[in-house]
């Protein structure tokens, strides 16, 4: 089955982003799965929305993954520990079925998604080489 034309376009996008950019897609993908589940389960479907918070799950894994503690061990300590927070609501919430944890790490990624869009924007901006910005993101 030949992919359609979104997968394709996300599939070059991916592809083709600096580290950066693949955080801040990682952070958006995680938000649009906290949303994604508060709709099912305001329409009462818990099988949809607890699918969306293990997918959500999955990406908080990913960016943990990412992480490299030899490089500023107390900064990325302190960012791995609200990763951490992240991922034992998203538990929590789905064993509970408990909105308001779904809203606690919804306000979280969407301070890591300005922080990082204000990251891309100002590596954009700037003439750095490419391996300034992957310290920059495998740092944060």
């Amino acid at each position: 089955m030949a992919p359609r034309a979104g997968e394709t376009y996300l599939a070059g996008e991916v592809l083709a982003a600096p580290p950066q950019k693949l955080q801040l897609m990682l952070i958006e993908a995680a938000l649009r799965m906290v949303r994604l589940a508060e709709q099912h389960w305001a329409a009462d479907d818990q099988r949809a929305g607890n699918n969306a918070l293990r997918r959500c799950q999955q990406i908080v894994v990913e960016l943990l993954s990412g992480l490299r503690r030899e490089t500023m061990p107390d900064l990325v300590g302190r960012v791995a520990s609200v990763y951490m927070f992240m991922y034992r609501s998203l538990v929590a919430a789905t064993q509970d079925h408990d909105p308001r944890k779904l809203a606690d790490v919804a306000r979280v990624l969407e301070m890591e998604r300005e922080t990082w869009r204000q990251v891309c924007q100002a590596l954009a901006q700037s003439s750095e080489p490419v391996e300034a910005h992957e310290r920059l993101t495998l740092e944060a």
